[in-house]
């Protein structure tokens, strides 16, 4: 039995990017909202997130000359994707993101004046129509807050943090509510019309990220409360998965502290394009991954991809350490100097052998690499993968290796949703009563096998607004 009762309207697991809007609107609607988190306020990942969102067909395209449109937005995304996306969703995403950026536009967003552009971060739009405020997802935050408050100060929305989600309530085949445990230990439930679970992804949990993606590791930079505790939830009830079909990994990043899966963007190292390679990168047996001057960063993530544990090593030498641009922008000065005497992913030695064995490299394997890949730039031969960046050989002491991962911050798979995000069983039926978007349902819904500017956060907003607006119906 519970602890305590609540009653509302429209539950809404998760006050983030999705949670956020559909709170609001849900209670301008009238609804009588509770909003459920598991952290101590609102704004979810935004508070980490690029905050880059996308659109085709707004006030300031057509300021600047640019002739867009929500279709043709929506055919570059599938274009990029090479039709790995669900074409129906990402239409009705992009049919509803010239509202999401009228209404920030309306709130006062700070969009950086380089806006609208096209961001070659990753695949890039034939035209540009990606945005983004001054201070990242913080932007974002800042102008939606506000207006979360103004209806939680007006009694709309009772806002509820620290309550962690244990289980969904179904009887008949509705789904009447939720279960949670507050911070406290004691437990709540709340009866509600409607539930939509906006909690978020599960990559902060590596369990549940393994079993996703078919064994694989886990490491990145994901909201500490996004354990996953709505999609367990979901499946607790018979809940249908979309597992994780075309998960590709951001290449490089460096875990710290050691043991904790996380890395930070700011320590991570800096590669192409953003800086030509001095170095190699080699795998656990000192073989090289790609060229790795490759530019095309989802070459780079299939290159990675096919590494088992997603591990690699940048491995240079002194004449590189004394001559090439910084490598490693976020570990300057002493704590450098810490991480080469203390962090296992930082290994330095007097020779090419011994470094292999302190790293955990296979020495065989990572000295033909080394030999091979001098030979072809003392003979001035093709490099034996197409590297044409090849500043100095590696020949001189001390030995460098740094140990990174393929990592992520937003889960690839996810709960089957329809076109009204309303969850599907296994018979592909909806549950009544249970709705879930955002990062719940997978990047790949909306990304397919690629990484597509703005098809994260633009759609948790949208989506989460028209939930609000038009879908939670009580």
């Amino acid at each position: 039995m519970s602890d305590t009762t609540l009653n509302c309207d429209v539950l809404i697991v998760g006050a983030g990017t999705t949670g956020i809007p559909a709170a609001i609107f849900a209670a301008r609607r009238g609804a009588r909202v509770i909003l459920a988190e598991a952290t101590d306020s609102p704004d979810g990942t935004l508070r980490r997130a690029a905050g880059h969102i996308s659109a085709g067909g707004t006030r300031l395209q057509r300021e600047r000359g640019i002739i867009d449109d929500p279709e043709t937005h929506a055919a570059d995304v599938m274009r990029i994707t090479k039709g790995t996306a669900d074409g129906a969703k990402v239409a009705r995403a992009c049919e509803l993101a010239p509202r999401i950026i009228a209404w920030l536009d309306e709130l006062g967003l700070d969009w950086h004046p380089a806006c609208p552009a096209i961001l070659h971060l990753l695949e890039t739009y034939s035209l540009p129509r990606t945005y983004w405020g001054t201070q990242a997802g913080k932007s974002i935050a800042k102008v939606l807050r506000p207006e979360l408050d103004r209806e939680i100060d007006a009694g709309n929305v009772d806002f509820r943090p620290h309550l962690r989600l244990t289980a969904l309530d179904r009887t008949g085949g509705i789904v009447t509510g939720g279960r949670f445990t507050d911070i406290h230990g004691h437990d709540i439930r709340i009866d509600a019309a409607q539930t939509l679970l906006a909690s978020g992804g599960y990559t902060a949990n590596p369990t549940l990220f393994a079993d996703m993606t078919q064994g694989l590791p886990l490491m990145g930079g994901a909201e500490p409360a996004n354990t996953g505790g709505g999609m367990r939830a979901a499946r607790a009830i018979g809940a249908a998965i979309r597992p994780a079909k075309h998960f590709l990994p951001h290449v490089g990043g460096i875990e710290n502290p050691p043991g904790s899966f996380q890395t930070l963007r700011a320590d991570n190292p800096a590669l192409p394009p953003s800086r030509p390679p001095w170095e190699i990168w080699v795998d656990h047996a000192g073989t090289r991954l790609l060229r790795e001057d490759e530019p095309d960063r989802r070459t780079q993530q299939r290159a990675l991809r096919q590494v088992p544990d997603l591990t690699f090593w940048i491995v240079w030498d002194a004449s590189v350490q004394d001559a090439a641009p910084d490598l490693l922008p976020g570990w300057q000065g002493a704590r450098r100097q810490d991480a080469f005497a203390n962090h296992p992913s930082f290994t330095q030695a007097d020779t090419l052998e011994a470094l292999a064995h302190q790293a955990g490299i296979d020495a065989p394997g990572l000295m033909q690499s080394v030999t091979a890949y001098n030979n072809a730039i003392t003979d001035q031969s093709p490099d034996p993968l197409g590297r044409t960046h090849r500043p100095l050989p590696l020949t001189r002491a001390p030995w460098f290796a740094v140990r990174n991962h393929g990592t992520t911050a937003t889960p690839s798979g996810g709960l089957q949703t329809d076109i009204d995000c309303r969850v599907l069983d296994e018979t592909a039926t909806p549950i009544t009563g249970l709705y879930a978007a955002g990062e719940i349902i997978g990047r790949e819904v909306l990304s397919g096998n690629a990484f597509v500017g703005g098809m994260s956060i633009t759609p948790a907003l949208a989506f989460g607004r028209h939930l609000g607006e038009t879908g939670l119906v009580w």
